[in-house]
């Protein structure tokens, strides 16, 4: 496993140094402030509640590298993204890992984001994974563009598939990366 390559120093397009490393059992604090400083749209995005002090604990109290990786990127001590490689190490997608990312709204378009997918590709390639998944309404344009640069293609849009909590529906699209091409097949 890689993870040994952890904590390691990143500088952004702007200059500043960050520090990326897997999520510990002592950041729960951390990573609370994390998403409550996230703006409201931020926070409705995600898959669950991260407003929930309980969802924060249940991540870190059932924190297991065999299956999910969450990396953070931190400046100083304050945590300014969250990215996540979650997968399974058994079953027909056991070739497989979903990525997710969350950045602080300071550390947008400075290349953060680029940064937390590449390590968690890199992680993903260690693990032997072949293929990466992420899911992403169409209308968050920046995070679907960044996928799209990153090399994820779109392989489904689900019409009207995601609900926000006013009642709005919206296309969840779902976008794939083969990382390991020559792996397919071979099993």
């Amino acid at each position: 496993m890689m993870l040994f390559e952890y904590p390691k120093t990143t500088t952004l397009r702007n200059g500043t140094a960050l520090t990326i490393r897997p999520l510990l059992k002592d950041d729960e604090a951390a990573l609370k402030d994390f998403y409550l400083r996230l703006p409201m749209e931020d926070r409705l995005r995600q898959k669950e509640d991260v407003s929930d002090p309980q969802v924060i604990k249940r991540w870190i109290y059932d924190l297991d590298y065999d299956s999910t990786l969450p990396l953070l990127a931190l400046d100083g001590d304050e945590i300014v993204a969250n990215g996540t490689l979650e997968f399974s190490p058994i079953g027909w997608t056991k070739h497989q890992g979903e990525v997710r990312v969350t950045c602080d709204q300071r550390y947008r378009e400075i290349g953060l984001a680029t940064v937390i997918v590449e390590n968690l590709i890199d992680v993903a390639k260690a693990f032997g994974l072949e293929q990466l998944t992420a899911e992403f309404s169409p209308t968050l344009d920046e995070a679907y563009l960044l996928a799209k640069k990153m090399g994820f293609k779109e392989a489904a849009v689900f019409k009207d598939f995601i609900k926000d909590p006013s009642g709005t529906y919206a296309d969840l699209a779902l976008m794939v990366m083969d990382i390991n091409p020559e792996g397919k097949g071979t099993q």
